[in-house]
């Protein structure tokens, strides 16, 4: 570590046993820290040594949970970790391409890694359950300038913290096991911190924190699936027991395979059956069997580009790969989110989209931020379908003005991805959310055309009759698109 920075950290103070005891100058020692991070290189390499200092685990975190009565230390402590926890993708713009800067990149992931692991704390959670709650007491004639700015720097921590990516390396979790994603949810859930969240999303009075909170809802739920929330606590069906038993049986069967192919493999003496064998009834090019040449209990693997050079594929024109291992969080996880959906659309739900459509129509947000709202709208329409339709909690995006809103997502995003040839591959993911949005509205005009309700029936037929066509036009031309962009077609 830099012999600066190195002091700067030694004049914190020092963690004994669980008591954490602060210098005198704990509070210019991390401003100076700040300014640090201000003037660091392309590298970021102030950052990566405070990730390996592990300043988070053993001074920020500390001082906060035993010190929190210290406002203005507690102030800068919050200003710091909001800088330490930003997304890589933040630091450097993208992934980088040059494996110096690719190392670096890497590096700064893993400490943010290690940073979700120590905030999976009640503790933690619960010093900023604490400090919210009492900034949301004041009203808005007795609230500051600073306490305005700490609740935005609180929601902006708990996001970045729920924004660190998964190590599949490190958690090598079967389903139903806690990850370090589930822990931190089971912090949220224990300290109190979500029950704060849904109070912003349904407060007059907090409006201005919709989009953080959108944000933060998108976050807490990016592992799950509806399907797997409303099926939370029921009893397993057969089909689904049934299911599980084939998995096993092809895992087995798998394994069986496996340890088959090791007893067969070659030893070091010859095998009494090399040679080339004729393949009866597998035509070559012409009209004889085909010679195989190789050992036998390889055959299995034979096809016809055995042998052959493998054509490289340029990079537009290959599949996007999806990396991201579906999993199945622990019991007491879904049930808490399964409850948090069922009372956000009952109390928020309407309100917090209302809020956010109208923001992104304005243009106040950040760009591509419709991707949360999009996201939303998937995921809690389809949570209602699978949990008793009910048509009046999602009311507000059943309506004209969000198919035109989809719509118009859409037909950017395809002119987009006609113009913007580097990036194609990122905005056909943004298409893919707002075509999956565009599906489940479809869908929920379907469940509302079987609802024994006549007025339901009569809100579909006027629904239908007023939905936009244009986008007709555009999918039309997705064929042509897929051929063009192969890889955009395993995305939509």
């Amino acid at each position: 570590m830099n012999c600066e920075l190195l002091a700067t950290c030694s004049a914190l103070g020092y963690l004994e046993g669980e008591i954490y005891h602060k210098e005198v100058d704990c509070l210019e020692s991390v401003k100076d820290l700040i300014r640090y991070l201000r003037h660091e290189d392309d590298t970021r390499d102030v950052r990566q040594q405070l990730g390996a200092g592990q300043i988070v685990q053993n001074d920020l975190l500390p001082i906060i949970i035993q010190h929190g009565q210290d406002k203005p230390l507690f102030d800068a402590c919050i200003r710091l970790m909001v800088n330490l926890t930003q997304p890589a993708m933040l630091c450097f713009g993208k992934v980088p391409d040059d494996p110096v800067f690719r190392h670096h990149f890497l590096e700064v992931t893993a400490h943010l890694q290690a940073y979700k692991e120590a905030f999976a704390s009640e503790r933690v959670f619960g010093i900023l359950s604490e400090i919210l709650y009492n900034l949301l007491q004041l009203d808005w004639e007795q609230r500051q300038e600073e306490d305005t700015l700490l609740i935005e720097r609180i929601l902006l921590l708990v996001r970045n913290v729920l924004h660190v990516p998964a190590d599949p390396c490190e958690e090598k979790k079967v389903d139903d096991d806690a990850s370090v994603h589930d822990r931190l949810l089971w912090a949220i859930h224990m300290s109190g911190f979500d029950d704060l969240v849904k109070f912003l999303a349904s407060a007059q009075s907090e409006q201005q924190w919709s989009m953080h909170v959108l944000e933060i809802i998108s976050l807490m739920f990016r592992d799950q699936t509806p399907e797997a929330l409303v099926s939370a606590g029921h009893a397993r069906s057969a089909e689904e027991k049934q299911k599980d038993s084939q998995e096993l049986e092809a895992l087995r069967e798998k394994e069986h395979a496996a340890k088959r192919s090791r007893t067969f493999q070659r030893g070091t003496r010859h095998s009494r059956f090399g040679g080339s064998f004729v393949v009866q009834g597998l035509k070559s090019i012409g009209d004889k069997d085909v010679i195989y040449h190789r050992k036998v209990n390889n055959f299995k693997n034979y096809t016809h580009d055995t042998g052959k050079a493998v054509r490289r594929v340029p990079k537009r024109n290959r599949q996007a790969q999806e990396c991201k291992d579906k999993r199945r969080s622990a019991l007491n996880v879904r049930l808490f989110l399964r409850e948090f959906c069922v009372d956000f659309l009952e109390n928020c739900y309407n309100r917090l989209m209302y809020l956010v459509k109208e923001s992104l129509i304005r243009e106040q947000t950040q760009q591509h931020d419709e991707t949360y709202y999009l996201w939303a709208l998937s995921f809690f329409m389809a949570f209602n379908r699978g949990n008793g339709f009910r048509a009046d909690l999602v009311s507000e995006t059943m309506s004209i003005r969000a198919f035109h809103f989809i719509e118009r997502n859409i037909t950017n995003y395809y002119e987009m991805i006609l113009t913007d040839r580097k990036e194609a591959t990122s905005w056909s993911r943004r298409m893919h959310l707002a075509l999956k949005a565009y599906q489940e509205l479809l869908l929920t005009v379907n469940e509302m055309d079987n609802s024994q309700d006549e007025s339901i029936r009569q809100s579909s037929s006027v629904i239908k009759s007023k939905m936009p066509t244009a986008l007709l036009s555009h999918l039309l031309y997705l064929p042509s698109l897929f051929r063009d962009f192969p890889y955009i077609a395993e995305e939509v």
